[in-house]
């Protein structure tokens, strides 16, 4: 909240002065980089479905839009929005429209990057009813914004790299042997790539809503030093599920599953390095969590705590991914 207005920052594309003031600097910069992905993710689109011909039309859509609000005297935030919106919606039309017989992947890449692009435009529009919403007083319709924020750019994150590690594919033969044998742990990594999104899930909503010390000792969870806590309420029940329960079940279900992932592919297959790098980074995140809570939540440790949970997901979604692949090649597996 340090920039209260939405899309425009202080009434501006670009205010002076925002890198002076820090946290107008990570604001304004949030947004910056936001916009960065957005377009890097149409640029995707248009890559994976090979029909560059509806960025042009979505600038022209940008600017002509924007230029008929100048002449009708719309305000500046609908001007905003007027360069954003007929854009995005004229991509998708068009893209759709273009066809797909340029494309040289399958019909999965090609829903995927879609998905993709939709993702990053519903957490663009999250995050500004999210700014919205609070300078208008609307305090709690604002802290729900915050936590659907947060999760959105996790699945938005699942899609990315899904996306990339099927890309990767293209061009190599799979074997039948591996799609047999990754019929054994598939199921187990599919329920710790759900367990970490909802362990996610309940992250951001103690997060945004204050409950991150609401239980300050660890491993008790009450000042008697019992393992329980004796008071009960949304901040106590959500920190506890979160940092107790939850914590012990990703722990417990993503060591098995990528335990089971390593132990059943080949040797110097992809899902046996990401199931590595997985089970690395969930030990990682468990010590680092309790640090979280013994050092009384400080910025930076909560920060890579945060950070650590996305590449959790990241790798565990990698690994299930190469363990979904079927025996048989993808569409277009084997060209150049």
């Amino acid at each position: 909240m340090a920039v209260p207005d939405w899309p425009l920052s202080f009434g501006s594309l670009n205010p002076e002065g925002w890198w002076g003031n820090f946290m107008v600097r990570l604001e304004h910069g949030h947004r910056l980089l936001a916009a960065v992905v957005g377009l890097a993710v149409g640029c995707l689109c248009s890559a994976v479905w090979g029909n560059f011909r509806p960025l042009g039309i979505a600038f022209g859509l940008s600017v002509g839009a924007s230029l008929l609000g100048r002449l009708l005297g719309a305000p500046p935030i609908v001007l905003a929005h007027l360069g954003v919106w007929p854009a995005a919606v004229g991509f998708l039309f068009f893209l759709f429209r273009g066809g797909r017989s340029k494309s040289s992947v399958g019909e999965v890449e090609r829903r995927l990057v879609v998905a993709a692009f939709v993702l990053v435009c519903l957490q663009a529009t999250l995050g500004g009813l999210r700014v919205t919403q609070e300078t208008a007083g609307a305090i709690s319709l604002a802290t729900a914004f915050r936590v659907f924020h947060g999760c959105v750019a996790q699945a938005f994150l699942v899609v990315l790299v899904a996306l990339t590690v099927r890309l990767s594919f293209y061009g190599e033969r799979a074997e039948a042997s591996w799609g047999a044998a990754a019929n054994g742990p598939r199921k187990w990594i599919w329920a710790s790539v759900f367990a970490v999104y909802c362990q996610l899930i309940l992250g951001a909503s103690m997060r945004h809503l204050g409950a991150g010390l609401a239980i300050p000792t660890f491993p008790a969870a009450d000042p008697s030093g019992s393992l329980l806590p004796s008071t009960h309420n949304l901040y106590t029940d959500l920190n506890f599920g979160h940092t107790r329960i939850g914590a012990a079940c990703v722990v417990m279900v993503v060591l098995w599953a990528v335990f089971r992932a390593a132990r059943a592919m080949p040797r110097g297959h992809g899902a046996v390095f990401w199931a590595r790098v997985g089970g690395l980074v969930v030990c990682l995140q468990a010590v680092l969590g309790v640090l979280v809570i013994l050092h009384q939540k400080p910025k930076t440790l909560a920060t890579f705590h945060v950070v650590l949970g996305a590449a959790l997901l990241s790798a565990l979604t990698a690994v299930l991914v190469h363990v979904s692949r079927a025996g048989a090649p993808l569409q277009g597996e084997g060209r150049p």
